[in-house]
């Protein structure tokens, strides 16, 4: 019994934290202005980068789950993406998008969404892999 509420709670959570990012970078529907959220904050330092992963990392809202230096996002959902991804390969980082639960980083559970591959526009995979590459290593 006490593991399956654990597990309830847990979903519930993610739940919670997948709407938060979902919402965070939404604006007000009558005009006010509104301060900027965490994401659009990411978003906007990215742009002026010029780094496409970067622009990709915030726009895909990653760092709502994963914590990631080099982007500023403390997401403690998913592992810590430069230490997870240190030495580990393009084809790795690569799968680890794409195919997420095919294998999942040591003491986490398979919890990322397994639709980026069809989210993230094909020719932004390299920028976006390049950008984490670079950031953990």
């Amino acid at each position: 019994m006490r593991a399956t509420t654990l597990a309830a709670g847990g979903l519930a959570c993610v739940g919670a934290a997948m709407t938060i990012a979902a919402f965070a970078g939404g604006g007000s529907s009558s005009g006010a202005t509104t301060t900027p959220t965490a994401p659009s904050a990411a978003r906007a330092a990215a742009a002026t980068t010029g780094d496409r992963g970067a622009e990709v990392f915030a726009e895909q809202g990653c760092g709502g789950c994963h914590t990631f230096a080099p982007a500023n996002a403390r997401g403690g959902i998913g592992p810590d993406l430069a230490l997870s991804l240190n030495g580990k390969s393009r084809d790795y980082v690569l799968e680890s998008i794409v195919a997420p639960n095919r294998v999942v980083a040591a003491g986490w559970n398979d919890l990322m969404p397994a639709d980026f591959a069809q989210k993230i526009a094909p020719e932004d995979l390299d920028p976006l892999v390049a950008y984490l590459m670079k950031g953990a290593g």
